[in-house]
């Protein structure tokens, strides 16, 4: 094999599939990058078995083959490397890498050892617009579990039937939800469960062109998202998804509007003298205003603030791990946030005040019971 490319084109392409190398593995091929070279291009492809990415790249390619090399070992020698041609040379699994005056060989296997990648059938890819599944993977996979004692909970459930297509994530504390129309779907009515890592590379690699296609492949264990020269492969979690439904409350009819940035900030600094272990928060509910206060015990830390806020319901006190009103909090755009709330030990929900055009969501979090 031998070919040769811009150093910036072949550090790019590395870049796009470095995620899927694991940091650590008990199968040493696992390690390695794949390289494949034909017809004045080049494949970079690695997996950890549970993600695979492959990505292709124009290359000036004067003698096709295939081999693998030691993936972090390549990505820092590259980025070391000055902005020059580089020239890639294998023979018997001995790679040598040619930039300006300087020769690096490095030792690979054989590529026939490399576990296979499911490949893309672009005449069975949907698309779907890149803005709409990079909303839906933002505003839900930070309330994934990661606990994996219940592997279910670790990913997040896409369900596609009907006309619009919805995202869930939840952790047993919070829950995540995103809707948006796409009528594409219709007809596809299996819910899968997608790893949050192949919908985090499908963000990273989408970036901020959201205007840009995604095309999905649903299989039976694997879902693929092609993007074009990129495509990402992706075991689904098998495994029924808890009803969530059956925990969205219905008659939380206290509603709570505060200013987002300034409840963001107030949050911030009394949770700096939280409970280390819970991060609790009181927040104690009236008319025109609330007060955050929390206790720290470790170092007789204590911390109170009051806000203007509209409340509509009777006085109440519940206490909220900061934490995670914080990053749900991130998630919203609004100047104005809306807590729909119950009862002290009931879920609160959560949302925005405006919604865009065509989505809906919202975040539902349990309290945590005050201390006396």
């Amino acid at each position: 094999m031998k070919f040769s490319l811009p150093r910036s084109k072949f550090l790019g392409a590395i870049t796009n599939v470095a995620s899927a190398v694991p940091n650590r593995t008990t199968l040493p091929i696992l390690g390695n990058f794949l390289l494949s070279a034909a017809d004045g291009k080049v494949k970079i492809s690695a997996t950890d078995l549970d993600i695979g990415v492959s990505t292709m790249i124009p290359a000036n390619v004067t003698k096709q083959g295939a081999v693998t090399v030691p993936a972090r070992l390549l990505d820092s020698l590259v980025r070391e490397l000055p902005e020059t041609n580089i020239e890639i040379i294998a023979n018997d699994n001995r790679v040598e890498v040619k930039a300006d005056k300087g020769s690096y060989k490095l030792g690979g296997m054989p590529a026939d050892e490399f576990p296979r990648l499911p490949e893309s059938s672009p005449a069975k890819l949907i698309r779907i617009p890149g803005e709409d599944m990079i909303n839906l993977i933002r505003r839900t996979r930070f309330a994934a579990s990661r606990d994996d004692t219940r592997p279910v909970l670790t990913g997040i459930l896409w369900q596609t039937s009907g006309d619009m297509m919805t995202m869930v994530a939840t952790d047993g504390h919070r829950l995540a939800k995103m809707s948006v129309v796409n009528k594409k779907l219709k007809g596809l009515h299996e819910d899968v469960i997608v790893p949050p890592k192949g919908l985090e590379l499908v963000e990273k690699l989408v970036g901020e062109d959201e205007s840009k296609e995604v095309g999905v492949l649903f299989g039976e264990k694997n879902i693929i998202f092609d993007l074009g020269d990129t495509v990402i492969s992706s075991r689904l979690i098998e495994g029924p998804y808890p009803d969530y439904e059956q925990v969205i409350p219905k008659g939380n009819d206290k509603k709570l509007r505060l200013n987002r940035p300034a409840f963001m900030s107030a949050l911030k600094r009394v949770g700096l003298l939280s409970n280390s272990l819970t991060h609790q928060v009181k927040i104690s509910l009236r008319k025109a205003s609330v007060e955050l206060s929390s206790h720290n015990p470790d170092f007789a830390g204590e911390a109170k603030e009051s806000l203007p806020a509209g409340y509509e319901g009777e006085d109440m006190e519940l206490g909220y791990n900061a934490g995670y009103v914080l990053d749900i909090l991130k998630q919203l755009e609004g100047e104005e946030v809306l807590f729909n709330l119950g009862s002290p030990l009931s879920a609160g929900i959560i949302a925005d005040t405006v919604k865009k055009n065509g989505s809906d969501y919202f975040y539902l979090l349990m309290p945590l019971r005050l201390a006396d």
